[in-house]
């Protein structure tokens, strides 16, 4: 049961890392985009996806950050909810 806490605590340490490393990439890209393309800004902040491609230069390499932020955040809340069925599945069988 240790081990399944361990993983539940880094896993947390992890995804609020990825969350601050996207974060502050999200906000260079908004910046590298400038104020002249106000749509494109806009587009950023509502849809990410779809306003991926049509980023240029810096902006696109903070962009891909972004992306692998946001899969790691998602790998580190799926390592998670996994660690914590099986440390709660642990808690309930020593009973």
């Amino acid at each position: 049961m240790s081990i399944a806490l361990a993983v539940v605590y880094l896993a947390i340490a992890g995804a609020v890392v990825c969350w601050i490393v996207g974060a502050v990439y999200f906000a260079r890209a908004l910046a590298a985009i400038g104020q002249e393309d106000r749509l494109l800004r806009w587009l950023a902040i509502v849809a990410w996806p779809f306003a991926r491609g049509r980023f240029k230069g810096a902006a696109a390499g903070y962009a891909d950050v972004v992306n692998k932020a946001l899969v790691a955040f998602i790998a580190c809340i799926i390592a998670l909810v996994a660690a914590t069925a099986v440390a709660t599945n642990l808690a309930r069988i020593a009973k």
